[in-house]
C-alpha cells in the first residue's frame, strides 16, 4: 500500500522524519507492506527546499499549494506556529487529506475547532508528537489506558526548565548561570519565556488534560507559574530536606467531574519517580484505576525523538487505512461546547514553602506567624538562612496542609509590610 507524503516544515522534525523513513524504508515495504513517497515539501526557506530538493519531485513555499495536491494523501504538518497552520489543516482536510502534527501550541489554541472538523471529515488528526516529544503518552492515554480511569496525572513536560534546574541542583548554578548555559547548548532559545514562564507546559498539560477526562480544556483559563522567581536558597534548601524543584504540569478531578489543571514549579520527596528525572527528559506520571501508578519517561524533544512519533503516528494511520474501512478516533469532545468544569487553583489543597525576604529586626517572625495563623495556616516548621545583608534575610516557613487560598490571602497582606523586601517565593509539595 502506498501512502503519499507533503511535508509542511523542513527544519529540525522535518529533517529527522526524512533520515527515519529512508532508514526503515526496506522494513515497512518487506514487513508491513507500506511505502510512504514525499511527493511535496514545503518550507519558508529556500534554502531548505535547495538542501531537499532532490527528495521530492514538487518543492514550494507555500503551504496551501502543497495541501491542495492530488498527490498528497497526508500532510505532516512540522513547521510550528499558532494561527497560520489552522488554514492549513483547515484547507487539508476540505481536500480529503489527513494531517499529522507535532503542534502543541496549534491545537492548545485551535484543537477546539480542528478535532470536530476532522471527525466531521471524516480525516484523522494525530498528534503523538505534540506531547513528550519521543514519548508515546498519547497513543498511552487513547488505547493502552482505555480501560482504565485516570486518577491523577504529573508531568515534567519541558526539557528547557528540567535542564535549568537539573544544573541549578547538581552544579549549584545561578538560575541566570543555569540560563545561559542552557541557550548556548541549543536546549533554550534566545528569548527563552514561553519555556521558562510555563506557557510550552500549559499548552501540553491542557491536551492531556483533556484526552484523561474527554473535555476541552482550555490553556489560557490553567493557573500557570514558571521558574524565573527560583533561587539557589530555594533548590540549597529543597535539597536539604530531601526534596527536589521540578516544573510540574499537575491534573485531576473531583468527584463533581471538575477538573484541575496547573503548571507550577513543585517540591517533591526524592524518592519519587519523578524527582530522578534529570537533565533535558521528559516524563509522565499517571494514578490510573487498574494499572496503579505508572512512569513515562523519556527525550520529550529532538530531532529523532519527535521525529519518532511523527512516524509512528504515520504506520498507525496506515494501518487503519489499509482496512479498507478506517474509523476516526472520535475527538468531538474536544470542543468549546464541551469545556471542562475547571477548578481554580485556590482550592488546591496542600502543604506550601513559603520563602520570604525580611529586614533582620525583632518582632518580624511574630508578625507573619500571627497573619499565618489569622488565615488557618499552620506551620510546621521554621528556618532563617544566615545572611550578610541584614536587610535581605531569606526566612523559610513549612506549612501543613492548607488551601491555596489561604496562603494567598496570607502573602498579600504579608508581603504589604514595610519588614519584607521582596515578593515571597511560593512552592507546593507533590506528594
Amino acid at each position: 500500500m502506498q501512502i503519499r507524503l507533503g511535508i509542511l516544515g523542513l527544519g529540525t522534525v522535518g529533517s529527522g522524519v526524512l533520515d527515519l523513513l529512508d532508514r526503515h524504508r526496506a522494513f515497512f515495504r518487506d514487513s508491513l507492506g507500506f511505502e510512504f513517497p514525499v511527493t511535496a515539501h514545503c518550507s519558508r526557506s529556500q534554502a531548505s527546499l535547495d538542501r531537499f530538493a532532490g527528495q521530492a519531485p514538487f518543492l514550494t513555499r507555500d503551504p496551501l499549494a502543497l495541501v491542495s495536491r492530488p498527490d498528497v494523501d497526508v500532510v505532516l504538518e512540522l513547521a510550528g506556529g499558532e494561527d497560520a497552520p489552522r488554514a492549513w489543516v483547515e484547507a487539508a482536510f476540505a481536500h480529503g487529506k489527513h494531517v499529522i502534527t507535532a503542534n502543541k501550541a496549534l491545537l492548545a489554541k485551535h484543537g477546539q475547532d480542528l478535532f470536530p472538523l476532522a471527525e466531521r471529515t471524516g480525516r484523522f488528526l494525530l498528534f503523538e508528537a505534540a506531547v513528550g516529544g519521543g514519548i508515546p503518552i498519547i497513543r498511552t492515554l487513547q488505547e493502552a489506558f482505555i480501560a482504565n480511569d485516570i486518577h491523577g496525572l504529573a508531568c515534567i513536560i519541558n526539557g528547557t526548565c528540567n535542564y535549568i534546574l537539573t544544573e541549578m541542583t547538581q552544579k549549584k548554578l545561578s538560575f541566570q548561570t543555569a540560563l545561559k548555559d542552557a541557550q548556548a547548548l541549543g536546549y533554550a532559545e534566545a528569548d527563552p519565556s514561553f519555556d521558562i514562564e510555563g506557557t510550552d507546559s500549559a499548552h501540553k498539560v491542557a491536551l492531556l488534560a483533556s484526552l484523561c477526562y474527554g473535555k476541552y480544556v482550555d490553556y489560557g483559563s490553567m493557573s500557570v507559574e514558571g521558574i524565573t522567581t527560583l533561587s539557589d536558597v530555594d533548590i540549597a534548601m529543597a535539597e536539604e530536606m530531601g526534596f527536589a524543584i521540578k516544573l510540574l504540569g499537575v491534573v485531576s478531578q473531583d468527584r463533581e467531574g471538575r477538573i484541575q489543571a496547573n503548571v507550577y514549579p513543585a517540591l517533591l520527596e526524592k524518592k519519587h519517580q519523578l524527582a530522578t528525572v534529570e537533565g533535558v527528559l521528559n516524563a509522565v506520571f499517571l494514578k490510573t484505576s487498574a494499572v496503579g501508578a505508572i512512569l513515562l519517561t523519556g527525550a520529550g524533544a529532538g530531532k529523532l525523538p519527535t521525529a519518532s512519533s511523527v512516524v509512528s503516528d504515520l504506520v498507525s494511520l496506515a494501518r487503519q487505512l489499509a482496512t479498507g474501512n478506517p474509523k476516526v478516533q472520535p475527538m468531538g469532545f474536544f470542543s468549546s461546547r464541551n469545556r471542562a468544569d475547571l477548578r481554580p487553583i485556590d482550592e488546591l489543597e496542600t502543604e506550601f514553602y513559603l520563602r520570604l525576604t525580611a529586614v533582620d529586626k525583632p518582632g518580624v517572625l511574630a508578625k507573619v506567624t500571627a497573619i499565618l495563623g489569622e488565615e488557618g495556616i499552620s506551620i510546621r516548621a521554621l528556618v532563617q538562612k544566615p545572611e550578610h545583608d541584614p536587610e535581605r534575610v531569606p526566612v523559610i516557613f513549612l506549612t501543613h496542609s492548607t488551601k491555596n487560598s489561604n496562603v494567598r490571602r496570607a502573602l498579600k497582606r504579608i508581603d504589604a509590610l514595610d519588614i519584607i523586601q521582596a515578593p515571597t517565593q511560593v512552592l507546593r509539595f507533590y506528594r
